[in-house]
């Protein structure tokens, strides 16, 4: 059947190159409904606790979107009549913006942030900082508010009095950098060097810029990565036609696949911003396979057509089998739990297939109206020595040092598997030199708690003004406070503490919560004010409790968390009050890594399984899958040892690399086994039959290695850690990958002789011997 329709193909080139054309002008009018959202959640995993307990706080009381804002003079402390006028003018600025949460908005002249004073025997509720103090007196008067209240205290003027505060933050969820965009344009009237302050900006929506920044990068190196390879494919066939059909199938295979995208409403983000260079590099070297083996053909049969038919009957099918594996590989990353990494799996799969119908399609109909190419590449050179080096390494004893150096690198690479860290603080990936990684520095040098966590009481309405919520939500502050990765804590129990220390200044102890329900509730009720709606609603059946941390890492994130989970085992929260742990930044970087070293685990299990299913299908044999994932584990083995010993994180982003490099690896495996059945069925010997293997098809897999490995290698060099990860990974990826293709397997096959391979035949002697 495959040959009927390559002849009607050859004979009909011109209805082929058109139904193409259009097709590609449908799918390229999908480019232009293409958007890009570089939305943080879409990074996130949905199903994580700790991600929906914060969907939870976020809902009622913000902080996805918060931004901390340093206010640093230049010369001197913030207790200045000129530092404190710019303080009131960027809250009030900020008060503004749009989509602005007013209550949400802290600062020494917020009017969120009220001071409490006794006034004759009644609690008077005024703004900390009405109007700007211009006397020492006045400017006194207002540090001495400030630092009796334990609750603002070190908050709204950090500890060396070096910088001022204002934090905000925004209703919608959005696209954090247009959030982080408004807010910059508070530094606008002090960023020229008459100012007297520097305005510096922390929170997660800063984070957007890095993200926008690296996606600009990449598209900044995908005419990098096409040259490359472009050369690449020029100095292997040794003529233009030889780079330019491959360099075609890797463009329209990507328009394809942009297309398909934009059709199918998947935006352009953090991840899937680099499809475009992983199919050119992936449809090029698909397309090289085909092509070598055309070139064969043309040598031998010396007509054009004819090699056109022949190449495609005889390779075809391997490459639907590959490109098969492949895109499912790349299509199970739906499973992974993360939007965006479904989205970039997806991506992929589409561009892969795309690759692969038109080698089937459109590039067959090309060739048959092309003159075969002048020259054809030589056999000779590197290749032929590193693959004659190969063969003897697996001819010699029955393959027994390919063996012993897979064993010894296998003991190695596990060693490294044990040292892998996954953990370590996001700045890690923002260059640093990065306005959001300067900015972060810039305040952590006077306020160190940039990253929050939060945690909800709930119960029935009017519960957060109980004496025994409170009571237990102040002591689960005092335990998280002792904690050394807490800077400090904000809850509704600090409210009424003020209140009560502020009516009771003679008490013992007036910095507390008192026993007394009705004295609680009086408090509240005489005290109720705008800070009041930043920790609790307005029926008062949630109370919110907030921690400033002075890092993010989940290794010192995840011993807090389960410190809290042991502190609420032992002290149950009252009776019918439900405390959700925990929301915020830290429990969000936390959850991610949580769901990367299992769920990417599980994932790569699927991967390989696909792969496993899919081979076994186009090799008609269960066994002919072991034979094509062996190579991967190996592989796989290798890159996380390599993680181990270069102490590269195990995060979202190596970990996707990795399983990305399993369903690419996999074509290695697929084309080789599929030439040595071809041999064996026409060589004298098995011996001879490898060596043909060898320079033919074990040639093409170095070639499409180094293709893929040269064409992400033009990432090593980034700004951006997630993209030198790229640049250094998939290179040793793909090394890995078609070494162990072009030993391990070959020596399992000669070994044992696999009826998939050499069927019921007895094992064909080497006349030379």
């Amino acid at each position: 059947m495959l040959e009927r329709y390559t002849r009607f193909l050859v004979r009909h080139p011109y209805w082929m190159l058109a139904a193409v054309a259009a097709v590609t002008a449908w799918l390229a009018t999908g480019i232009g409904k293409l958007v890009a959202d570089f939305d943080i959640e879409n990074s996130l995993p949905e199903g994580h606790h700790f991600i929906q307990v914060d969907r939870t706080i976020r809902a009622q009381f913000g902080g996805r979107n918060t931004i901390m804002i340093g206010i640093v003079p230049r010369t001197g402390t913030v207790w200045r009549p000129e530092i404190l006028e710019i303080v009131q003018q960027v809250t009030l600025a900020a008060l503004r913006l749009p989509s602005i949460m007013a209550q949400n908005v802290v600062s020494l002249a917020s009017p969120s942030v009220r001071y409490v004073s006794d006034d004759d025997g009644e609690l008077k509720v005024d703004y900390l900082m009405r109007e700007v103090p211009r006397s020492p007196d006045a400017i006194a008067s207002l540090r001495w508010r400030l630092e009796s209240d334990p609750q603002l205290a070190g908050m709204l003027v950090t500890p060396d009095q070096a910088a001022a505060l204002v934090v905000l933050d925004f209703y919608e969820r959005g696209e954090t950098g247009d959030l982080a965009k408004r807010a910059l344009t508070l530094a606008d009237p002090y960023s020229g060097p008459d100012s007297p302050v520097d305005l510096y900006f922390a929170g997660e929506p800063m984070l957007a810029f890095t993200n926008l920044e690296q996606a600009a990068d990449i598209g900044l190196r995908v005419p990098f990565a096409f040259g490359v390879i472009a050369v690449m494919l020029l100095i292997s066939f040794r003529s233009l036609q030889g780079m330019f059909i491959p360099m075609l199938t890797a463009t329209l295979s990507t328009v394809w696949a942009l297309g398909i995208m934009g059709h199918a409403g998947i935006p352009i983000d953090t991840w899937n911003a680099a499809v475009p260079i992983l199919l050119i590099a992936v449809a090029a070297a698909h397309s090289a396979q085909m092509l070598k083996r055309y070139v064969e053909e043309v040598v031998r049969l010396g007509d054009n057509k004819a090699a056109v038919i022949e190449s495609t009957v005889k390779i075809g099918p391997v490459m639907v089998a590959a490109g098969a594996t492949a895109a499912l590989g790349f299509a199970s990353l739906a499973l992974f739990g993360v939007r965006a990494i479904s989205n970039f799996g997806l991506s992929c799969a589409y561009g892969i297939a795309a690759a692969v119908v038109l080698e089937m399609t459109f590039i067959p109909a090309l060739r048959a109206i092309l003159p075969p190419p002048r020259r054809t590449p030589g056999e000779g050179g590197f290749t032929k020595a590193v693959l004659a080096r190969l063969e003897a390494a697996i001819l010699r004893d029955r393959g027994r040092p390919v063996l012993i150096g897979a064993a010894v690198a296998m003991l190695v690479a596990l060693a490294g598997v044990l040292q892998i860290r996954t953990y370590g603080p996001t700045r890690e990936y923002m260059p640093t030199d990065s306005l959001a990684r300067v900015h972060l520095e810039k305040l952590e040098e006077h306020f160190r708690g940039t990253t929050t966590m939060t945690i909800l009481f709930e119960g029935e309405a009017g519960a957060a003004k109980s004496v025994p919520l409170l009571t237990h939500m102040a002591a689960l502050q005092a335990e998280i406070e002792s904690d050394p990765l807490v800077l400090r804590t904000a809850s509704l129990a600090d409210l009424v503490k003020t209140l009560h220390k502020t009516f009771n200044a003679d008490d013992p102890k007036p910095y507390r919560v008192p026993e007394s329900q009705e004295l609680v509730s009086q408090l509240i009720f005489l005290g109720d004010s705008p800070p009041f709606e930043r920790f609790t609603d307005r029926s008062y059946e949630k109370a919110l409790l907030v921690a400033y941390l002075t890092s993010d890492d989940s290794a010192l994130v995840g011993p807090l968390m389960h410190r809290i989970e042991r502190w609420l085992e032992k002290h149950p929260a009252p009776e019918g009050v439900h405390v959700l742990v925990a929301g915020g930044a830290g429990p969000t970087v936390l959850a991610v890594n949580e769901h990367t070293t299992v769920g990417k685990m599980l994932n790569t299990l699927v991967v390989l399984f696909t792969i496993y299913w899919v081979s076994s299908v186009a090799l008609r044999s269960p066994m002919g899958g072991l034979y094509v994932i062996t190579p991967i584990v190996a592989s796989l083995v290798m890159l996380f040892g390599t993680l181990g010993w270069l102490r590269i994180r195990l995060d979202m982003g190596s970990a996707t690399m990795i399983a990305m490099a399993a369903g690419i690896g996999a074509d290695y495996a697929i084309y080789f086994l599929y030439r040595l059945r071809e041999e064996h069925l026409r060589r004298s010997s098995d011996e001879e039959a490898l060596s043909v293997a060898m320079v033919t098809s074990g040639r093409a897999v170095l070639f499409v290695a180094a293709s893929i490995g040269a064409g992400f290698a033009v990432m090593g060099v980034s700004r951006f850690l997630g993209m030198r990860l790229f640049g250094y990974l998939m290179p040793t990826a793909m090394l890995y990958s078609s070494l162990a293709a072009l030993t391990v397997m070959p020596v399992m096959v000669m070994r044992w002789r696999p009826k998939f391979v050499f069927g019921d035949a007895p094992e064909k002697l080497d006349r030379a011997a």
